[in-house]
Parts: structure tokens; C-alpha cells; sequence
């Protein structure tokens, strides 16, 4: 069925809700009373220049929603209006614009782990959905949310045992005040269309019942010939309004990803000198029956309730479950001259990820004479549950060629990407933390903050006869501390210490080592943060330093696998966000970082640039409209990547790259229906570029990396009507 059809077969479905929404809007349209609890959500188009560029609050755990401005984080906001407006499709695209944030491919830029100020993410530990740990090594549906905060920390106190990767924590689009009927169709790459609805509002005159619900459908070829593109999500959400303060919300979606005909990764030897990229778009760098299937599906619910004016609890409980079924194409450079070995992998059955997380935060204000305390006890935590394939992975040879002018590649085996083979219980990981924290004003200027978190890890493995073959127990504290000043009531300083638990690794096997298969106690990285935070002239300014370490570990000339040397990453942060000038607009910033490998495997590693992490990074997105015609908006991002260590002696570089997006949109009436007309060239020069390095480890045990392809230049085009 073509696109058209689909569409067609779509529209009867929403027709309820649509005619449902516009009874709601004319029935409630003198209703007086109003509830405590409302979604965010603004039902209104915003195409404006700038929309959604400056942040005047962000969500932090167990501090719930605060001020950006008083908050003693380096943090960035991506708001949905951003999402829309720059037509936004993947976690990757939207990490682009924060200067400390990379994606980590991990089988492609969609299948890895988001990172922060150089250190790499853990699969759970770092991503959230509305506070509840979700998986990271998945497809995740942009459209869905409300926005995507980033806090570029170390957040053990706050979240429990995690990476110093930051934490990622994707806020949900909520029920609107207001009725929203939203139909966005688009195009993308060379042929793959797409049809998006955003339904909100309410269901009774009362207001007590709100829904929101996202639809997309995507089909196509990709941006490279012979591809597929196909992506499906339908996202509810529901709030009950029980009474004035207390609210239930209840969630589900399900998302479904395919894409085949894409260039895998390219793997290279520590002698080999990692060439220059070679054209992404190039057909015969891939498969057209090999990539990723990817099925997501996640339920949640969360209550809030108002005690009275100073106390607050929420609680709430999440499940996720990430089918990942991968048919991947690997290379192997050969030498510097580009010459590659591919081979095909096809598992005979999905990965399976499932997450059960839970959340339960009291918050509260007392005074003590003149000092005011905002306190919060909160418990966090999850069980990760992960499913491998019980039949051998076949791997195909497909012989050797050069990645400048690839020969085309033969299908060998049956064409189909597995996922539904027999799968068995590897391995269940479980963390469940306490923290206590006070947030202490002491003038109007001076304030600190404390937190304190308590933190249980257990580690269990199973062999393929369901048979446990190992139990790790280990737990730890977590302390954070900052001292904050305001200068002025729109400007502040602050310092803060904060020192984090990570779990530990796990002695390999099979390779000699004298305690294999041990896992070590928890790791402890820690942070040292200087910064300066204005929000001034409608603008948001941010300024950080920061010295961040992890430990590592690896098997040392003993054959003992123990923790042995750090990585240390001194960083300098610089952001700008919100109105600059008459018409201009900007959300930008840079990065310098210095990421270190100290004390490692041996002198060739030691003191030498982690692979993968630039030291300078750089994004300016810019958005322009004239006074006079302010309907129409021109917008241009710039993102700069400086060169990065290919392997960990650093006898190899990735080369620096800079990509040039551009579009422009027009907002008007249709029969009086207000619409608004998008148009996007990204990477218009078609900059051929390694968008991600993948180390064979992080303790730079000289192995070999991986690298990735970004994408090609692409057109995407789109219409909007607000009904």
C-alpha cells in the first residue's frame, strides 16, 4: 500500500477524535472552574523565530521542576517547537545542537548511547522518559515529546548509580489546556513520506480527562538509493484530574523502526590509519537487505499530588520492553588506502531489552527563623532484564573492495532480518537507590545545596539452560554538594563537588584471567564544577568549567582484572540562548575539552586523547525573520566537530568537520486554517564526515575502534495545519 493509501486507511481512525475535540472546545468554552494540575503543553502553533530557543525551566529528579537559573547544573533544553520547526527525526539530530553531547554509535547513529562531556553513556543508567529509566541503545520517536533536557553532570546523588555520561531525561507531551488538532504531512531523503497527527484536549465540560495522542506513519526510500525508511508510532496520554491537586497519568506508545540499505560500521587495527570518509550515500556501501528492525513499546504511569502549598509527592512506575533485530553489514579497513573486508551478520533472533523502573519523590519547603530549607526524600531505581539470541549468528563473506569505489554487494542468504527466534534470560541487573537532599537559602543571595544518596546493585547472569552462573551484591553512597551566589536576581554563580557510584566491571573470560567472570566493587567518578548562569536581555547565558574522572579497569600484567587508571576530562563550557538582536535569534555553544587517558595498560596509551571525544565542539543555530514580515523565518545551523583520536596510542585522527543546514519557514491561513510551511537542506555542501568513533574499550587497551558514517546532504519539506 502506497503512502496515499495508508494515509487514507489513517484518517477514519482520528475522525472521532477530531470531531470529539471540537465538541469539547465549544462545550467547555465558559467553564470557569480550573484545575490545580494542568499539562504545559500550549495547544498554539509557535513557527515564530527563536521558538522554544531560551529555557526558563528545567525538571531535576528529585528537585523537580526549577528555575534554570538557580540551578547549580550545567544543562540544555531542546524544546518541541525545535523539534518541529527544524524537523527534527532521531535523539542524534536533537544532540547536535547541545555543545557537550555526542551520539555513540553503537550498529548505527541510531542504535547508541547518548554522551555528555566526553564519557560514554550506560544502556539505562543515563536516559529517562519523565523520570523513569528507559533503554538508550534504541530508535526513540522524537515527535512524542515535549522536550528533551540534558543535565552534563555527574548524577549519582540525584538519580543513583549511572556513567559521569550526564543524564538525558526525555519529557513526554502532556494532555493540552487547550484543544489541539494537529495533521503535519512531510517529505524526507528521496522518497519517503510521512503523516504525523497531534491530538489534545479534554473529554468532559469538567476538564477532569485529558488525552494526548501522536500518530506517524513514514515510508520510503531513504537518503540512499535502494534504502527503506519506515518508522510507526502511536503515543497515548492520559490525565486524570481527581480532584484540585491530585492528578494519575497514564501513558503508552509504540514505536517501530526499519531501515535497510544503510552503510554499517568500519572497523580498523591499531595500525591502521583511519582514511578519510567516503561518500554515505554511496549504494554500494550497503546492503538494501540488510539494517536494523527495531520495535519499542513502553507503559507508564505517574501520580501527583498536592499536600498543600509546600509539599508535594509524586510516584510513579514504568516498563519498557526494545526489540533490536539487526542484519549489519561490517568493513574492516584494510589499510590507508581504503581498501575493506565485508562480512554480513544475521543473528537468528532480536535482542531483547526489558526495563522495569520506579520512582517515588517527596518535596517539601520549611523555614528555620530566617533560613529556608526545600527538602526532598526520594527512591529511585530499575531492573534491566536482558534476552540474547539461543541460535549462532551466521556470517556471510562478502568478499574486499575499496569504500571510494565499492563494488556492489550480492544478497548470500535469505534476505531477511530475524525476530522471532528462540531467546533465553542473560543477565538481570538491579539498582534501587535513597536520597535525601536540602536545598538551603540563607539570604536572598547565598544559598547551598546538599544531597546524599544510598544505592543497591545487584548483577545476576544465566547461561542458555536458564542456570545462574553468577550473583554480584554491592551498594555505596552518593554525595553532591554546591554553594550558590546570585549577583543578581537574573544572574548566578556557583561551585559544586559531586562524587558518583557506577557499577563495576566484570572480569572477561575465556582469555586467562585469574578472576574471571568476578565483578569488581562499585567504580567512583567525581566532579569539580565552577559556573555562571544569566538570564538576562531574553536571553540565556551559561558558563561552566569543570574537571570530570572515572575509573576503569583491565587485566593487568598478573592476569588480574582489576581497577587500574582513570580517564580525566578538564572541559570549559560556553552556551547562548534566546533573542540576540531585531529578528535574530540563536541557541548555541562550544566546548573545549581535554579528555585524557592517566596510568592506563601501558606508556604507548598512557597520557594520550580518548578516542572519539573532539576537543572542540561547536554548534550555532540561527533564525532570522524581518520586523515587517515576522511570518516568514530563515534559519541556518552551523556545527563544527573538531578533530578526534582514532585509536588510543593517537597515531590516527579523525579529520575535523564542519556541516551547513539551512531551511526556511511561512506561516499563513488555508481556508482560514492556520498552517505553516517548512522547508530544510541538511548538510548542504554534502560534507562527507565520521560522525562517531566507537573505541574497542574505554581503559585504551589498543583494540580495534569502529567508525561511522554521517549522513548525506537531504531535502525534507513539510506542511502543518492547526485544525
Amino acid at each position: 500500500m502506497n503512502n496515499s493509501g495508508k494515509l487514507a486507511v489513517l484518517l477514519p481512525l482520528i475522525t472521532p477524535f477530531l470531531s470529539q475535540a471540537a465538541e469539547s472546545t465549544a462545550a467547555s468554552s465558559d467553564h470557569e472552574e480550573k484545575i490545580v494540575v494542568t499539562a504545559n503543553a500550549d495547544a498554539k502553533p509557535d513557527a515564530a523565530a527563536g521558538a522554544g530557543f531560551k529555557t526558563t525551566d528545567i525538571d531535576i529528579g528529585p528537585l523537580g521542576n526549577k528555575s534554570w537559573v538557580e540551578t547549580p547544573y550545567s544543562s540544555t533544553t531542546v524544546t518541541h517547537d525545535m523539534v518541529d520547526n527544524q524537523q527534527a527525526k532521531s535523539v542524534s539530530e536533537l544532540l547536535k545542537y547541545s555543545p557537550s553531547t555526542q551520539m555513540q554509535a553503537r550498529g548505527g547513529m541510531d542504535v547508541g548511547r547518548p554522551q555528555s562531556r566526553g564519557m560514554q553513556g550506560s544502556v539505562v543508567a543515563n536516559s529517562r522518559l519523565d523520570g523513569l529509566n528507559i533503554v538508550s541503545t534504541t530508535a526513540f520517536p522524537v515527535e512524542m515529546l515535549e522536550r528533551l533536557d540534558v543535565l552534563n553532570s555527574l548524577t549519582g546523588a540525584l538519580y543513583g548509580p549511572a556513567s559521569p555520561a550526564g543524564q538525558f531525561n526525555f519529557v513526554a507531551k502532556r494532555p493540552t489546556e487547550e484543544t489541539l488538532r494537529r495533521v503535519t504531512l512531510g517529505y524526507q531523503s528521496r522518497s519517503a513520506f510521512n503523516g504525523h497527527v497531534d491530538l489534545g484536549g479534554h473529554i468532559d465540560d469538567e476538564k477532569k480527562f485529558g488525552y494526548r495522542i501522536n500518530l506517524l506513519n513514514e515510508e520510503g526510500e531513504g537518503n540512499v538509493a535502494d534504502s527503506t525508511l519506515r518508522r510507526k508510532l502511536l503515543s497515548v496520554a492520559f490525565d486524570w484530574n481527581i480532584q484540585p491537586g491530585t492528578q494519575l497519568q497514564l501513558d503508552a506508545s509504540h514505536y517501530e523502526f526499519l531501515q535497510k540499505g544503510y552503510p554499517g560500521g568500519f572497523s580498523y587495527g591499531p595500525n591502521v590509519k583511519l582514511p578519510s570518509a567516503p561518500d554515505a550515500k554511496n549504494k554500494n556501501l550497503a546492503l538494501n537487505t540488510a539494517g536494523n528492525d527495531l520495535t519499542t513499546d513502553t507503559i507508564s504511569t505517574r501520580l501527583i499530588h498536592y499536600i498543600n502549598d509546600g509539599w508535594s509527592v509524586t510516584a510513579g512506575v514504568g516498563w519498557q520492553q526494545a526489540d533490536r533485530a539487526m542484519r549489519s553489514v561490517s568493513s574492516t579497513i584494510l589499510n590507508n588506502s581504503g581498501d575493506i573486508k565485508r562480512s554480513l551478520s544475521d543473528a537468528s533472533a532480536a535482542g531483547r531489552f526489558r526495563v522495569l523502573s520506579n520512582t517515588v519523590t517527596l518535596n517539601g519547603h520549611v523555614d528555620t527563623g530566617t533560613v529556608g530549607h526545600d527538602l526532598a526524600l526520594s527512591t529511585t531505581g530499575y531492573v534491566w532484564t536482558l534476552y540474547g539470541s539461543k541460535g549462532a549468528s551466521q556470517r556471510y563473506d562478502l568478499g574486499t573492495t575499496n569504500m571510494y569505489d565499492p563494488a556492489a554487494m550480492r544478497e548470500p542468504g535469505n534476505g531477511r532480518i530475524n525476530k522471532d527466534g528462540a531467546r533465553y534470560k542473560s543477565s538481570e541487573n538491579t539498582q534501587q537507590s535513597i536520597t535525601i537532599g536540602d536545598t538551603v537559602t540563607f539570604t536572598p543571595k547565598w544559598s547551598a545545596m546538599f544531597y546524599l544518596s544510598q544505592s543497591w546493585l545487584q548483577t545476576q547472569n544465566f547461561n542458555n539452560q536458564a542456570k545462574k552462573t553468577s550473583e554480584v551484591n554491592e551498594d555505596g553512597l552518593s554525595p553532591n554538594a554546591a554553594l550558590m551566589y546570585k549577583i543578581t536576581p537574573s544572574v548566578m554563580a556557583y561551585v559544586s563537588y559531586a562524587d558518583s557510584l557506577e557499577q563495576g566491571g566484570t572480569a572477561p573470560t575465556g582469555e586467562g584471567v585469574k578472576n574471571e567472570g568476578q565483578t569488581l566493587d562499585p567504580y567512583r567518578s567525581q566532579q569539580y564544577e565552577a559556573g555562571l548562569k544569566a538570564d538576562v536581555g531574553g536571553m540565556n547565558l551559561g558558563a561552566a568549567v569543570f574537571r570530570l574522572k572515572r575509573p576503569f579497569a583491565y587485566v593487568d600484567a598478573d592476569d588480574v582484572y582489576r581497577e587500574q587508571g582513570d580517564q580525566v576530562n578538564n572541559g570549559l563550557e560556553l552556551t547562548a540562548a534566546g533573542h540576540a538582536w531585531q529578528g535574530l535569534n540563536i541557541y548555541s555553544g562550544v566546548t573545549f575539552l581535554d579528555p585524557k587517558l592517566k596510568d592506563i595498560v601501558s606508556a604507548s596509551t598512557s597520557n594520550k586523547r580518548v578516542v572519539g571525544v573532539p576537543k572542540v565542539q561547536a554548534n550555532l543555530l540561527a533564525e532570522y525573520s524581518f520586523p515587517s514580515l515576522p511570518q516568514w523565518v530563515y534559519s541556518a545551523n552551523l556545527h563544527y566537530t573538531g578533530k578526534r583520536a582514532a585509536n588510543d596510542t593517537n597515531t590516527s585522527w579523525a579529520d575535523s568537520y564542519t556541516t551547513l543546514d539551512l531551511g526556511t519557514r511561512y506561516t499563513t491561513r488555508l481556508s482560514n486554517i492556520p498552517t505553516t510551511l517548512r522547508v530544510a537542506v541538511n548538510n548542504v555542501t554534502n560534507k562527507h564526515y565520521w560522525a562517531s568513533i566507537f573505541p574497542s574499550g574505554t581503559d585504551g587497551d589498543g583494540g580495534s575502534p569502529s567508525a561511522f558514517l554521517g549522513g548525506g546532504r537531504e531535502v525534507r519539506a513539510s506542511v502543518t495545519f492547526d485544525f
